[in-house]
């Protein structure tokens, strides 16, 4: 999915949102209700998905308040359902499943700088892994800056060990900001953007969750929980709250949680924590929803009063009040954005700035077409940079091509990526940014529009547009890239004393030019000459082969990649993020890849992968030399099985692929045969069928999250931890995120658990890596996180890997 072509610098694909979307009557007088609101409440967790939208859709839509989401990361650590993604790639496709959920519910999304570590166990190990006044500064800033007048955590912060570390550890943040927010003498660097602020009160937001079932839950006193029906309908809109909100949980796709869309009366409780606690159910009670500021509330309260459903147009001149008063009390209220949104959706304005290319780079001219409609019922008067003016009569449009020469300046880039994190902590230049969901890379057009009197000026983003005959109009985000990009085809690359040749793809984004092309590593390591390279096309792509060889044992380096054109050097990668339910990302980031010289026995045999989910572990066999071949199952033959020695199942296999729960019995055939079958760890919950093994077997939830816990080998001298590779302590020292995850609770007797390990504090767990014989063959489980460990080039990893392959000889 993360493959994207590129011909004469279009960018070929189906998977594109449109731009020019539609708005009702009905839907712009909800928009106007909202600003005729000025509170704000801010819903705070850890992660993209935590967040309740059935409360914050309520919130934006039966109270019209503003409803802001505060997840203090972007879900960098987690699992990926729909792709390999990982790390900051997967953090970057999380965050664009957040704005996309909030363009259905209506709130708004805000971060702190914490990196997703992974799972914890406690919330004090999270904040230690944090550092916890930076992330707690994070939290006051945000509520500094958003001015709530009620936060409600999504979780119990008295849960510490109960549940997710970071799911405590947001709660307890969240309980310590409250106070923090309003002290002056609390992270004062930030007054230098923001006054002090003190929310009026807290909750949480309790959940059947937390009762382990929803028959307890049903059951348990809620004497002082306060009642919220979310399933509220709205004529106006022909749609209930709970409909929304299903709508805007299904955008968090790579998670799973596409969902039913849920009808009728239902209801949340919220737990009050701290503050002015309300003397009624009424979680607004004594809150003043309304502007401080009579003149523009009466603006504000007539637009609403005024409103024709019927023709909207005739809403014009009360916003346009609006829209002066609120301008000369407050140049930079956020309010200002919501009153131009509103007078172009009720005047029928539209604009577009487009182009067919979907990359551009520094200095290129490129063809750009712009289309202002003014479906109003009065002419518009439309002034451009540069002081040329156009008039445009009532429900007529103007349209222009025009040549765009792009400026020299920074390539597109998510801003929290630009550099790499630091002790789990995301870099952000520039303090004032701290929390934004993201900074627009666009290029932008400025006009102004006369509305009599008053002057409102727009920016207009440049999009790429296209028109596919089966679809329709196809909008993209533009972005400007480096003339060269060069990528390896993985980021880790394992040599056994042998050179290697390692292919690197080269892409120019101009047209008839030459460049050459070298790789750079350290003395360890032979690599040969630079190569020059030719191309005809914009977007054209030429992979090179370089012979890279290790000249010391042990030896191991980064490798990077050097692009010299016409006096310039290049040293960028470019990495795509595409998916259907998101704007198309990219991430510009350094051409390298890291390079190992291993002691490492690889034994032969011929493999069959059964891919799961998020899982990429085929590529770095293949890279080692492995021959590794995928079967696509829904096209099952079992004849097939006789020209393999070893099946490996990826990832949540069964919990991915309901062809498994039809086939298992013929993968069990096959152990009992003499082969073997790898089965990497799978979620307790949702199994699509419970025989995962040829004998009894039972998944739990546990797992060891700390990547560094000891592990001792339970059975020294067993094949797994001799053949072909000696396996010792050494060889779990740096692994990465975790040790491993959902390992197995229960199992028959034929199966011999081989490592026990355990987190600090807790009870030794033997359920990581289960061998068992079945007939004549082997059958093996484990919950160890290969499929993170193997990508990031963990040595011991590598080792233990080939020895449990090795079991299939």
């Amino acid at each position: 999915m993360n493959k994207i072509l590129i011909a004469a610098g279009l960018f070929i694909s189906l998977l594109c949102s449109a731009q020019s979307a539609s708005y009702s009557s009905s839907e712009i007088y909800d928009d106007l209700l909202r600003l005729q609101n000025k509170t704000t409440v801010m819903y705070v967790a850890a992660h993209p998905d935590d967040e309740n939208t059935r409360i914050i859709s309520w919130l934006t839509h039966e109270k019209h308040v503003d409803a802001v989401y505060l997840s203090l990361t972007r879900g960098d650590g987690g699992q990926n359902l729909i792709g390999t993604e990982k790390g900051e790639l997967l953090g970057l496709l999380r965050t664009q499943e957040l704005l996309e959920a909030r363009k259905i519910d209506k709130g708004r999304q805000w971060f702190t700088r914490a990196l997703d570590f992974g799972y914890s166990k406690t919330a004090t190990e999270t904040l230690k892994f944090w550092d916890k006044q930076q992330i707690l500064g994070d939290v006051v800033w945000a509520i500094r800056k958003n001015r709530p007048e009620i936060i409600i955590t999504r979780f119990d912060p008295n849960s510490n060990g109960e549940t997710h570390g970071h799911h405590t550890a947001s709660a307890i943040l969240a309980m310590e900001a409250f106070d923090l927010a309003a002290d002056p003498k609390a992270f004062p660097e930030q007054l230098k953007f923001v006054k002090v602020w003190q929310p009026k009160r807290l909750f949480y937001n309790t959940s059947w969750w937390f009762f382990g079932s929803k028959e307890n839950f049903d059951k348990s006193d809620k004497t002082g929980l306060f009642p919220i029906n979310v399933g509220t309908y709205f004529p106006t809109l022909g749609i209930s709250n709970n409909e929304i909100s299903s709508k805007a949980r299904s955008k968090h796709a790579c998670q799973g949680f596409g969902t039913a869309l849920e009808r009728g009366s239902d209801l949340e409780y919220l737990k009050f924590l701290k503050g002015d606690q309300p003397k009624t159910n009424d979680i607004f009670d004594g809150i003043n929803l309304k502007s401080e500021n009579a003149t523009i509330q009466k603006q504000l309260d007539l637009a609403v009063s005024e409103y024709q459903f019927s023709n909207p147009k005739l809403s014009l001149q009360r916003l346009i009040q609006v829209y002066e008063s609120i301008k000369k009390e407050n140049p930079k209220d956020p309010k200002l954005a919501e009153v131009k949104d509103l007078i172009l959706k009720t005047q029928g304005i539209y604009f577009e700035w487009t182009t067919e290319k979907a990359l551009g780079t520094s200095g290129e001219e490129i063809p750009t077409r712009l289309e202002i409609a003014n479906r109003s019922s009065q002419d518009l008067m439309v002034k451009f940079s540069g002081n040329t003016s156009e008039k445009i009569l009532a429900n007529e449009s103007f349209k222009e091509n025009q040549k765009f020469k792009i400026a020299n300046g920074k390539y597109s880039n998510p801003y929290w990526m630009e550099k790499m994190p630091k002790n789990n902590l995301y870099i952000t230049e520039n303090p004032a940014e701290i929390g934004l969901p993201e900074i627009s890379n666009a290029i932008t057009k400025k006009v102004t529009f006369n509305f009599g009197s008053t002057k409102i000026d727009f920016d207009i983003p440049l999009q790429q547009k296209t028109v596919d005959p089966s679809i329709g109009e196809l909008y993209q985000p533009f972005y400007t890239v480096p003339t060269f990009v060069a990528s390896f085809e993985q980021e880790n690359f394992i040599f056994s004393n042998q050179p290697k040749q390692i292919a690197v793809e080269v892409q120019s984004f101009t047209g008839n030019s030459t460049a050459t092309v070298s790789l750079k590593g350290s003395k360890d390591w032979k690599i040969s000459p630079s190569q020059r390279v030719n191309f005809k096309e914009i977007g054209e792509k030429q992979k090179l082969y370089f012979q890279v060889e290790p000249l010391s044992k042990n030896a191991n380096s980064t490798l990077e990649t050097i692009i010299q054109s016409e006096g310039k050097n290049y040293d960028q990668a470019l990495q795509l993020v595409e998916y259907p339910h998101i704007d198309r990302q990219i991430w510009i980031k350094k051409s390298q890849a890291k390079i190992q010289n291993l002691d490492l026995k690889i034994p032969a045999l011929r493999i069959a992968y059964i891919k799961g989910s998020g899982d990429d572990i085929p590529s770095f066999l293949g890279a080692i030399g492995l021959k590794v071949q995928e079967l696509d199952i829904k096209n099952w033959n079992i004849s097939q099985l006789k020209s393999y020695d070893v099946i490996i199942l990826g990832i949540r296999a069964f919990n991915t692929q309901p062809e498994l729960a039809m086939i298992n019995q013929d993968l069990w055939k096959f152990v009992e045969n003499g082969g073997l079958v790898i089965n990497q760890y799978n979620t307790n919950r949702g199994l699509l069928t419970n025989d995962i093994a040829p004998f009894p077997l039972k998944l739990g939830s546990s797992r060891i999250s700390e990547e560094d816990a000891k592990l001792k080998m339970l059975i020294p001298n067993h094949p797994v931890f001799t053949t072909p590779n000696k396996i010792t302590n050494l060889d779990f020292e740096n692994w990465v995120q975790e040790r491993g995850l959902y390992f197995a609770d229960s199992w028959d007797g034929k199966m011999i658990p081989l490592l026990e390990g355990n987190d600090t504090g807790e009870a030794p767990n033997k359920g990581s890596l289960l061998v068992g014989n079945y007939g004549k063959g082997m059958y093996v489980y484990t919950g160890l996180s290969f499929f993170r460990e193997l990508p990031a080039g963990v040595t011991g990893a590598y080792k233990l890997f080939m020895n449990i392959l090795a079991l299939g000889q």
